[in-house]
């Protein structure tokens, strides 16, 4: 249902806990792990990548630390003689619903890991969000300009790691967000969020898309201070000032590319 239509966040949620009462799981995953990040010969299948990620989400939500990284070497078979799978996370950066890690698996090419601080509160930003606006940007091939889905639990996601060497807009396939949002009905993307944005302007996360509708930025209003007044509640204001300061450098830096009247 999310390749074919965009489902909300408060849909994608009910959807998710209907299937869990079903099936009695309290853990959610939402599509394959790539082949190249598995290796079923030394143990590291399906199950286990996702078990690693599940614990790898509660390790980079406490580290706050820019850069800093950390080597797991593991031994999925229990083998002494078998070699180790190697996993290195590097702490890249943090906003206001996540921290995001690079992850490289045995050398392979990296990807993009975040972890989300609160996956239980639903709105527009964070999982319930996030994960069916990408998969259904990835199902339409919207990959122009915005980072590619790869899969996703409901405390972390899993998309495409951008190089700015080499993830140029020129070499990339696919179509725009705004073409996309124009056909759709899709709000536009913000711009002011460096952040979100490598230095040749791909979006790196699909967080508040949605469909526009009467009204909504009176909810996104009501829904953002209920979020920025608990997270101030819980973190007493740490990490407020960052994200602040972010906004205002994104401000200044699109008012210089805004050509005076």
């Amino acid at each position: 249902m999310a390749q074919t239509e965009l489902i909300s966040p408060y849909r994608f949620y009910q959807l998710c806990q209907e299937f869990c009462l079903k099936t009695g799981t309290n853990k959610l995953y939402f599509g394959e792990p790539i082949a190249s990040y598995l290796d079923p010969d030394r143990g590291l299948g399906v199950s286990e990548i996702r078990a690693f990620l599940d614990g790898l989400a509660i390790y980079v939500r406490l580290i706050n630390t820019t850069n800093f990284t950390v080597n797991f070497w593991i031994n999925c078979l229990d083998k002494e003689s078998e070699k180790s799978i190697n996993i290195t996370a590097k702490i890249i950066g943090c906003g206001m619903v996540g921290r995001v890690a690079k992850i490289t698996i045995n050398g392979a090419e990296p990807i993009a890991f975040k972890a989300f601080f609160d996956p239980d509160f639903i709105w527009v930003h964070g999982p319930w969000g996030e994960i069916p606006v990408g998969i259904r940007l990835k199902y339409c091939g919207v990959t122009k300009d915005m980072a590619e889905f790869l899969f996703a639990s409901k405390n972390w996601v899993v998309s495409e790691w951008i190089d700015d060497e080499k993830s140029r807009l020129c070499n990339r396939e696919g179509l725009t967000y705004q073409e996309f949002a124009e056909k759709e009905g899709l709000t536009k993307l913000n711009p002011l969020n460096l952040n979100n944005y490598s230095l040749e302007g791909i979006r790196l996360d699909p967080g508040g898309i949605q469909k526009e509708y009467r009204g909504r930025r009176l909810v996104d209003l009501y829904r953002g201070t209920w979020f920025y007044l608990r997270k101030i509640r819980r973190d007493e204001w740490r990490g407020i000032y960052a994200i602040a300061n972010q906004l205002l450098m994104g401000i200044i830096q699109h008012s210089r590319r805004i050509p005076n009247s």
